[in-house]
């Protein structure tokens, strides 16, 4: 019996997001996602969570739906022989959520039970990237809490946006973020006695891998580093609602000082399409600016800890795979190890768990595409769970 699979995702602003597949059930009239082959529709193949990244967003809206919704229709023709209703939840046990004191933003996830045999959860402090506000704290808080982790997210920059900033009295421009913030917010968590301080590490993604990485090469107390889409060096500042001054401000600070940064290059070939390649403006900067992009570099060979990193090849909002292969070099040249997952074929959106729609909406080009992409997700997210889990466990 040929089987069409109809599922369609809502979440609480009410877009659904409806893929099909074409399955082939066995002799019971069962079909398994992670066994049985899709023979057309949305995704081809076998693959466990191929319904859910080939989502596509919709601008309908259903407002019988509840938040986070799933559901799952069977159909042969246009007959519908089966339907069911669940929830995706970031996880299934309570997670209490804080936020922290002194610290903008800052929000802590905490677990019902740690990975650690001495009770007190590792921490892993969220760094967004050039999105900013909160929501990778929101995307990877209560995933990783559930995995028995404290999860600090840490909102450090916030953009002007047609609805606001989302969090008011985080900077809004791009320009000197301060590494000082970051050490702050450690020594903070370091006072309280129902976590591990002495486990700690830091997840970012593109800009936000820029910072953990360097960081990491700053503060003594950063034992592990997860750098999605990562940079070799620090790049020029930037503001979201308007042009500066080529060249003159940096991204990043430490004690009271811009640190040194690479300018940008390239913006003719960067929007000679309709959708612009940010990664020439990378690509070229370092070829204008060596000596600048030298002092720049991110000294990655400073930080002793466990290194992961993620990125695609086809990455159009910067060359993440080439930028991870230079800090490679970098730490082997000084004997430290360093795991990298490379994902040839996927683009700059190679972080998550593979479990949501890969159209994200943006004015700039990714690269990759849903498939690669949702592929790189669903190896990478179990690969880091496996990663913090050796890097940070403590106690016997």
């Amino acid at each position: 019996m040929l089987t069409t699979f109809l599922i369609a995702l809502n979440f609480s602003k009410g877009n659904t997001f409806p893929p099909l597949a074409e399955m082939q059930a066995d002799a019971q009239g069962n079909i398994a996602l992670a066994t049985i082959e899709s023979k057309a529709g949305s995704y081809t193949g076998v693959d466990a969570a191929g319904l859910f990244w080939s989502m596509q967003t919709s601008n309908k809206v259903d407002t019988a739906w509840q938040a986070a919704e799933t559901r799952l229709t069977a159909l042969v023709g246009q007959q519908q022989l089966a339907q069911m209703t669940f929830a995706l939840r970031s996880t299934i046990t309570p997670v209490k959520t804080e936020a922290i004191a002194g610290h903008t933003g800052a929000k802590i996830y905490l677990p019902v039970t740690s990975i650690n045999a001495n009770g007190k959860p590792p921490v892993v402090i969220i760094l967004g990237g050039s999105e900013g506000g909160d929501s990778a704290g929101r995307r990877f808080g209560l995933k990783l809490a559930a995995r028995g982790f404290a999860a600090v997210s840490y909102p450090y920059y916030s953009p002007n946006t047609p609805r606001g900033q989302e969090v008011p009295g985080l900077p809004k421009d791009f320009i000197d973020i301060p590494i000082d913030g970051l050490d702050a917010l450690y020594k903070t968590l370091a006072a309280r006695n129902d976590i591990d301080s002495t486990q700690v590490a830091l997840m970012g993604g593109s800009k936000g891998a820029e910072m953990a990485l360097l960081s990491a090469s700053l503060l003594p107390w950063v034992k592990a580093v997860v750098a999605i889409a990562p940079s070799d060096l620090v790049w020029e500042g930037f503001a979201m609602d308007r042009m500066l001054e080529a060249g003159r401000y940096g991204s990043f600070s430490y004690q009271g000082k811009t640190l040194p940064y690479t300018p940008n290059a390239g913006l003719d070939k960067a929007f000679a399409t309709t959708q612009p390649v940010l990664a020439h403006i990378y690509i070229e900067g370092r070829k204008a600016y060596p000596e600048r992009a030298k002092a720049a570099r991110i000294a990655v060979e400073n930080f002793k800890g466990k290194l992961l990193m993620i990125a695609g090849g086809d990455d159009q909002m910067w060359p993440s795979l080439d930028m991870a292969n230079n800090i490679v070099t970098s730490r082997k040249t000084a004997g430290l190890e360093t795991e990298l997952l490379a994902f040839p074929k996927a683009g700059h959106l190679v972080g998550g768990d593979g479990y949501s729609p890969n159209d994200y909406y943006t004015p700039f080009a990714m690269g990759g595409n849903a498939k690669e992409d949702g592929h790189a997700q669903t190896v990478a997210w179990p690969a880091t769970m496996v990663f913090f889990k050796k890097a940070l466990q403590s106690g016997k």
